[in-house]
This record gives structure tokens, C-alpha cells and sequence, in this order.
């Protein structure tokens, strides 16, 4: 399926860049009994991407995707959402100074999973101010299982105050 997915991004280019439109993340999973290609996008200079983004972009793709899957699976397009996962290295620099939740495919410092401040990325390094260590931890890329976003609810919000 690894393959299948590299060659759909490399079909879906010109229709990224066509739509104005940059590829998050991709993924093909089985869920509740049923197939999805689940394809992650957004405005490709940072603007808000819209609902509107997503169905056209869809309707662009859907057939590249019947092409190369012949098996029966639901397409979806969506935005990463605010606790986006992180996988690239450009991802990484984007995202830095956020806070950010980590698992490794093994242990480093004793641990597994990380959550923290991303203090910065380099030679494909994640530096990670770790809260229950309180120290920066080193994750290399070639060790990362997963991270995300973690989104944050400013201070007032749920007492109705504004910032």
C-alpha cells in the first residue's frame, strides 16, 4: 500500500498546486470494517482552508484514487485539524516554540512518549523541552513513531472571558 500512496501523491501534484493547495498528510486505514484514503490538506500560504477547499479537492482527486486502489474505500479530504500530526522536517520547523505530544519506537532517556515544548529541530533532531523531565530531550526523526500539536485553550475562554 506504500507504494500505492507515493504514486497517488505524485498523481495528485499538478492538482495541488492547481488548487492553490499543499498535501499535510496521507493515509490509508481500515476503520469500523471500512477503507479510507484519508488525504490532509491546506492552503498553501497559510490562509484558512475551507470546507469548500476540501469537497472541490475531492472531486479533483476521486478518480486518481479509483485508478490505483481496486479495492472498495471511502475518500476523504479534510484539514489536519489544530492537533495536526507532525512528520516532515518542514513540520517541525513551522511548528516551533508549540506544544507537542511525542512517541518514540523506543526508549530514549528511559521513555517513550514525550509531551513538551518544541525548543527547535535540526539535522533531522527533534529538541523537546520535556514537562515531567524537565529537560530537552533529542528524538531523532529515525526514532519518532508519532507527534502531534496539542492544542491549548487560552486562559478565560471557558470562564467567557476575552483575552
Amino acid at each position: 500500500m506504500e507504494q500505492t500512496l507515493n504514486e497517488f501523491e505524485k498523481r495528485i501534484e499538478s492538482h495541488l498546486k492547481e488548487m492553490k493547495l499543499e498535501l499535510v498528510d496521507l493515509e490509508y486505514v481500515r476503520d469500523g470494517g471500512y477503507n479510507y484514503l484519508r488525504v490532509y490538506v491546506e492552503k498553501a500560504d497559510g490562509s484558512t482552508t475551507t470546507l469548500d477547499d476540501c469537497i472541490d479537492f475531492s472531486r479533483e482527486i476521486d478518480g486518481v484514487a479509483d485508478d490505483l486502489i481496486d479495492e472498495k474505500f471511502f475518500l476523504e479530504v479534510s484539514t489536519p485539524g489544530v492537533e495536526r500530526r507532525l512528520k516532515k522536517p518542514k513540520d517541525f520547523l513551522r511548528f516551533l516554540g508549540e506544544k507537542i505530544n511525542v512517541q518514540a519506537k523506543s526508549n530514549i532517556d528511559g521513555a517513550k512518549k514525550f509531551l513538551g515544548k518544541l525548543e527547535k529541530f535540526e539535522n533531522d533532531t527533534i529538541f523537546l523541552l520535556d514537562e515531567n523531565l524537565g529537560k530537552v530531550v533529542e528524538i531523532p526523526l529515525l526514532k519518532l513513531k508519532k507527534a502531534n500539536l496539542i492544542y491549548e485553550i487560552p486562559n478565560g475562554v471557558l470562564n467567557g472571558e476575552e483575552n
